[in-house]
Formats: C-alpha cells, structure tokens, sequence
C-alpha cells in the first residue's frame, strides 16, 4: 500500500495561522532538519499505546482556511453537529511533490462513524489510524486536484458526483466538491451546503521555509499541570537542558511520539535532560483550563504511560512563546537560566532522531 502523507492533523479553535492545520507536521527535507511531513509512527522498540482515533479527527470550527491548498470554507450547523456528536468524521489526505514544496492534491472529507467505529480503539500508529479511517463510509469531500489527479477523483474521495467549484488563478488546480450519492440525502445536503471561496494558494516552503531560531528568556510566569501542580520559571533551573513539546490531545502524531519522549527523559536524565510537555488545547478562551480537554490529557497521559508534566497555557501564553505557533507538535529548548537556545522543532520525530536533536543541542550549551 502507497504510504499516504499528511501535513495536517489538527485544527485549533479559531486561531489566525493554526486555524488550517488538520495535520500536526510541517514540510521535512531529506536531510531531517525540517519539520515532519509523513506521520510519524511509534518506534519499533517504543511501548504500543491506544487510544480512539474517533477523539483525532478535526474539530469544529467557525471557518477552515486552508492557504496551502488555496481553499476557505464554512460549514453547515448541521454538519457540525454532527462531528460535535461523533456520527461524522472530519479528515483530511493530502499528496506531497517530491521536492515538498506544494502539494499534487489536498482534500477534506468527511465520513460517518457507526458506534463500534465511534468507540473502537487502536494502536499509536499512522497505519492504525489509516486503517481506521478506511473502515469509515465517505459522505464527501472538498479539495483541490492537478488536473491529472481528477481522472481518479472517486478512488480518492470515495465518491462518484463531483462537482468543479473552481481554478487556481494559474490553472494548476481545479477544485471539487464531492458527494457519496448512496449516503442519506440529509448528509449529502450538508456537502451540498459548504460555503466556500477559491484563495491564492501559498506554496509550503513559503509557509514554513525551515525551523524557526528563537532565543531570549522566557521570563517569568506560573502555571500549573493537568493534576493542578504549580510550574514557574525555576522548573529549568536543576537541569542543563529542558525539552518543551508544545502538543494538542487530538494532534495523532503529537500522541504517537509521547512513548519516545518519555524513554527519552529516561534515557538522557543523567545528562541533565528533562522534558516538559504543554497541551496547547487544554486552555480555553479566558485562559482557564478546558475542563472537556484537561480529562482526555489526564487519560492521554495514563495510557501512554507519560510521567513528565503535562501542563496548561497560562493566560499570558507563556509571555508570548506560545501566541506565535502554526502547527503542533513544537518542540523547542530552555537552558537552566530560563533562556530559550537553539533551534525550534515542527513536527514529531522518532526516539533515535530526538536522542541526535538533544545531543546537537546540549553540545550548543556547553558551548
């Protein structure tokens, strides 16, 4: 089986920039020192954790803007409830060029969910989920496709009445709505009912060029993890270097990659290596915990056996840090002095590739 790649895997609520991403990656280069763009599975000598694939689907949102696939669209109440009860799944599939700088195809699509498909539970693997996904019946599909790609529209949508919405201003693209015609008529006129408007569309590498360099204190704040224990400034101080992972509960690659970190801070403890984690989604508008999210971070963490602190944006965002992310999982490094060094990191990683990015930069420190 073609291996599919997915440079979405989560949406944030209304947030500018994070508000198109379904996926948790950024583009990644031959050479790794990119963010990740193919889901990253578990390592192979990394426990197999579960969890639902149901609670990883794309959440509802007031409007999806999708600036790499040149696409804003809205959705119907009706659909939303919808994904809001867990009868419809919102997904996403997209198809990389080779020198991953634009995509040859991208679509959102949703598919129903029966109960057992609802509560089913897997292993953390990209495989897992895909077969997941694959069991779901296709409603339809928005998307854009090169012209090559729409002679196959109903292979990749699972769909067989499509509908051309619109070009790219280059005609490269050409956009579908697409509807499974044997699925009730009440879903198909959900599809029916997007809202949409055709955009300019941004290449990746414009998006996202490579990892950020970000440096300077992170100052002083207090905030407190899923369990209610207070963190300030003084966390970094008792080791040399401090990992913070930036993540989502919904993010499938935020989640495969919790395995690793935690044998990782096992493994380079003794080098003076903690890792902190921060659930992005655990906070809500007002800067208070998201009580809904706070519970699936407390059963993320039992189940993939994570015994670092999983702690909740403060109001001030972390004094900033954390106001400016595109996509999860991030990843950057605080010294003991409370300064950020380093490179930042887009994208989950496996355990071996998180060993040679914390030795890098542990040798900058002592440097």
């Amino acid at each position: 089986m073609k291996k599919r790649k997915n440079i979405l895997a989560l949406l944030l609520c209304g947030m500018c920039f994070m508000s198109f991403w379904g996926g948790c990656g950024k583009p990644e280069d031959a050479s790794k020192d990119k963010a990740v763009v193919e889901d990253t599975q578990a390592s192979q000598d990394a426990p197999q954790q579960k969890y639902k694939p149901s609670d990883a689907t794309i959440p509802r949102q007031d409007s999806y803007d999708c600036p790499y696939m040149g696409l804003r669209f809205s959705l119907p109440e009706s659909l939303l409830e919808r994904m809001d009860n867990k009868e419809v799944a919102m997904l996403n599939t997209e198809e990389i060029s080779e020198d991953q700088s634009s995509i040859h195809y991208a679509m959102m699509c949703w598919k129903t969910m029966n109960e057992q498909q609802r509560d089913m539970e897997v292993e953390s693997s990209s495989d897992s989920f895909y077969e997941w996904s694959d069991s779901l019946t296709p409603v339809g599909a928005i998307g854009a496709y090169r012209a090559e790609d729409t002679q196959k529209l109903d292979e990749l949508t699972g769909c067989s009445e499509h509908k051309e919405i619109g070009k790219s201003a280059d005609g490269s693209f050409i956009y579908y709505l697409s509807v499974n015609p044997d699925v009730e008529s009440p879903l198909q006129e959900d599809i029916n009912n997007i809202s949409y408007e055709v955009t300019d569309i941004v290449s990746l590498q414009e998006l996202f060029g490579g990892n950020q360099a970000m440096t300077g204190s992170l100052g002083e704040f207090y905030m407190e993890d899923i369990e209610g224990n207070p963190y300030t400034q003084e966390m970094f101080s008792d080791y040399s270097l401090t990992m913070v992972n930036v993540f989502a509960t919904w993010c499938t690659p935020c989640v495969n990659e919790i395995p690793d970190l935690e044998k990782l801070k096992n493994e380079m403890g003794e080098k003076g290596v903690n890792v902190v984690g921060i659930v992005l989604d655990a906070a809500d508008a007002a800067g208070g915990a998201n009580g809904e999210t706070l519970e699936k971070a407390k059963v993320l963490a039992e189940k993939t056996g994570a015994t670092y602190p999983f702690l909740i944006p403060d109001a001030g965002l972390l004094n900033g840090r954390l106001s400016g992310i595109d996509a999860v999982p991030e990843t950057f490094f605080v010294d003991k002095n409370g300064n950020i060094v380093g490179e930042t990191y887009s994208g989950s990683r496996s355990l071996d590739e998180w060993k040679a990015v914390v030795e890098k930069e542990l040798e900058g420190v002592a440097q």
